[in-house]
């Protein structure tokens, strides 16, 4: 028994090691090249790792990125504030449900019309509404079907979105005479991860970084609800087999990070935390997220990666589509301007 104790000691000793070491490589390569966002170095660089370890004729070790992940997403819920919501108003509001609605009702029709299994147009649909990889990753962590290939794939969906519009918003901007007001909604609406959109957004004049951030932490103050919604939506099979109807009417456990982020925000929309010991937290957390992904990274079947041509494809097809309608809504829509 206690030898059995100490080769899971020793073998999680080793998991922190390796995940310590991968961090300092992909954060020293996103120093060394800035313009890659961190998530990308952090994703990359695991995916390497974790190839490198299947090849090895050694067990490879598992990577405890679970526990920054969990802090992480407890840690989100200090950005809660309530000049977030009287900044972007209720054209805001509506505006970020006419994204959701435009997202759901897109990969819908792709599972309805079979371009799409169904958990994976749901990791597609949860990560491009504004909550990014952290939810899908976090919705893989409870829902088995998904940890691995699928989780990868909506990952890249999510992270190769918000390079294309790092690169392709600034140039659509003067093309389409959009304002600073109406540029900063669009991205911090339709750029899913916070890092590319703020990039994004920081391309213009206030007060685009501004309202982006407003948008992204709006968004992010739903992103516990979405994960509940989609764990609520994807049950397990047996339930579902067993023929219990009212099974769909019940919502699973909830997570504790879940629970641990309502409690935050809670404190914070009370005045609990400075706007120094906000920024403190708001650092810690993007640590947080990037070890995260290191792990993810790490768990992921690389040469899967290029079977998922075809949904990956689809997936920012639609999120191009989705976008556009959002564009157009800000552009031509009855609250068209309310940023200004």
């Amino acid at each position: 028994m206690r030898a059995k104790t100490s080769q899971l000691d020793s073998q999680r000793a080793t998991g922190v090691v390796v995940l310590a070491g991968i961090v300092a490589l992909a954060k020293l390569a996103h120093v060394l090249v800035p313009s890659v966002p961190a998530v990308v170095w952090a994703l990359g660089f695991g995916i390497l790792a974790g190839a490198g370890a299947e090849r090895s004729r050694r067990p490879a070790p598992s990577l405890p990125y679970q526990v920054p992940l969990t802090a992480g997403f407890v840690m989100m819920g200090a950005q809660m504030q309530p000049e977030v919501f009287a900044l972007v108003g209720w054209p805001g509001v509506l505006s970020l449900a006419l994204l959701w609605l435009s997202v759901l009702g897109a990969f819908a029709l792709a599972v309805k019309l079979r371009l799409l299994p169904g958990r994976l147009a749901g990791l597609f649909a949860l990560g491009l509404s504004g909550f990014g990889v952290t939810a899908v990753v976090a919705v893989a962590k409870y829902d088995r079907d998904v940890a691995g290939t699928p989780q990868t794939v909506a990952t890249l969906v999510v992270l190769v979105s918000g390079a294309l519009a790092l690169v392709g918003y600034p140039l659509l901007a003067p093309l389409l005479g959009l304002d600073a007001a109406t540029f900063g909604a669009f991205a911090g609406l339709t750029v899913a991860n916070n890092a590319e959109a703020l990039a994004t957004a920081g391309t213009a004049e206030e007060p685009a970084l501004l309202l982006a951030a407003a948008y992204k932490v709006l968004a992010n103050a739903f992103e516990g609800l979405a994960v509940l919604v989609y764990l609520w939506l994807f049950m397990p099979r047996e339930q579902r087999d067993r023929g219990h109807i009212g099974a769909r009417l019940l919502l699973p456990k909830v997570p504790g990070f879940v629970i641990g982020f309502a409690i935050v925000g809670a404190a914070a929309l009370l005045g609990a935390f400075t706007e120094q010991e906000r920024a403190v937290l708001g650092t810690l957390t993007q640590w947080a997220f990037f070890i995260a992904l290191v792990g993810v990274g790490y768990r992921t079947n690389a040469g899967a990666i290029f079977k998922a041509a075809r949904p990956t494809a689809i997936g920012l097809a639609l999120w191009a589509v989705t976008s556009a309608l959002v564009l157009l809504w800000l552009t031509r829509g009855p609250w068209s301007g309310h940023g200004t």
